[in-house]
């Protein structure tokens, strides 16, 4: 019965836009029950992808809006759904993906036995799952020259004056090397959250609550860290992630792929001019992707390596190199929110087709009840 559930689970978390693939040595299944309960992974696959209030889960669950409410708030606490609320005591839920999702919300109750199963577990989910990046990369706001065309979603300052509520919270990549002693100097408190990506985090323990200056001086200090500016891949955002190339899952798997210009979601490149180098080198030491090298004292940049983050514009003592915008071709189309980029995700895994998607919109009635307050909508 046990395993029944947990496979039940694995199944649901595997159906998400993220994905849960499968392991030879079953190592998901040990993190799912570090992670679950047996009640909590039963009740967790009646969490759709469409936030639905209490009482819409407790029918498909079948048991009482009481406890339901109860079960909601423990896991939310726990981090393993994600609790919204647009309106002050009106709270929906949703289903949580694994990453990102679940795991960065365990940053606080990381264990050693965890991050080892982890370890051995993201192999098998980038080679399966990451077909698409859940982030996007932007440039820092030091390296954005005047004659740049920069939309308001590519700056960071931006982004970050849409919303009224912030948070900061330790960054899950660093934090747990860290704690096997491989950790780099880099500060570790440095995941960035907005709006109701801020709120769940406050309300969950997850990361502190902040001003919007903060968050202001944290992004302008990411660039002296020689950290890549990383928000949710859509125009509307809910977070920015503040990268190493050293520990940053993300970047890491980057780095292994033929091309990373191609799969990352910039609309920046980086152009050099290696007459004007003065050979510091400086560059070389800053680049998070590894596309820069001296080439006989001067600078040599792999324009495939380069995804667009400006680090080594800012420090460039002779203006060797500079940020171009790439051509409209070569850039990708950003989706409007983070329901959109969920459902770009899941069809690129081919998991959220039409049928899914009205599956989905007949099972919750939340976009109906949303749409006067202009918030989350399907459209299929």
């Amino acid at each position: 019965m046990t395993t029944t559930i947990y496979q039940n689970i694995a199944r649901h978390l595997d159906n998400l836009p993220g994905g849960y693939p499968a392991t030879e040595s079953g190592v998901k299944m040990l993190i799912l029950k570090r992670l679950f309960t047996p009640e909590e992974a039963q009740f967790a696959t009646h969490l759709t992808l469409i936030p639905g209030k209490t009482g819409g889960v407790a029918r498909r669950a079948k048991m009482s809006k009481e406890e339901a409410a109860r079960r909601l708030e423990k896991m939310a606490r726990k981090g393993l759904l994600i609790r919204i609320e647009e309106m002050p005591g009106k709270p929906a839920y949703m289903a949580a993906q694994y990453a990102i999702g679940i795991w960065e919300f365990h940053v606080n109750d990381l264990d050693l036995e965890l991050i080892r199963d982890m370890d051995e577990y993201k192999p098998y989910f980038f080679q399966t799952a990451w077909t698409k990046p859940q982030l996007r990369t932007i440039p820092v706001s030091q390296s954005i020259h005047n004659e740049l065309n920069v939309m308001t979603y590519e700056r960071a300052e931006a982004l970050v004056d849409d919303h009224d509520c912030f948070s900061i919270s330790p960054c899950i990549c660093r934090r747990e090397k860290t704690m096997v002693g491989e950790g780099c100097e880099r500060p570790e408190a440095y995941c960035l959250g907005l709006g109701i990506g801020a709120d769940y985090y406050i309300k969950n323990e997850l990361g502190r609550a902040c001003e919007k200056q903060e968050i202001l001086e944290a992004l302008v200090a990411a660039n002296d860290h020689a950290l890549v500016l990383q928000p949710s891949d859509a125009k509307e955002i809910i977070n920015v992630c503040c990268c190493c190339g050293c520990f940053c899952a993300a970047l890491i798997e980057l780095k292994k792929v033929p091309r990373p210009v191609d799969w990352v979601s910039s609309p920046f490149i980086v152009e050099a001019h290696p007459d004007n180098c003065e050979g510091c080198e400086t560059c070389v030491d800053r680049c998070q992707m590894e596309a820069l090298r001296m080439v006989a004292g001067k600078v040599f940049l792999d324009a495939d390596c380069c995804i667009g983050c400006g680090l080594c514009v800012t420090t460039c003592p002779s203006g060797s190199l500079t940020l171009q915008r790439k051509t409209e071709a070569a850039q990708s189309k950003i989706p409007k929110d983070i329901m959109a980029a969920i459902i770009a995700l899941g069809k690129a895994r081919g998991k959220l087709g039409l049928p899914e998607l009205l599956k989905l919109q007949a099972k919750s009635k939340w976009d109906r009840l949303l749409a006067p307050r202009g918030g989350v909508q399907i459209t299929v």
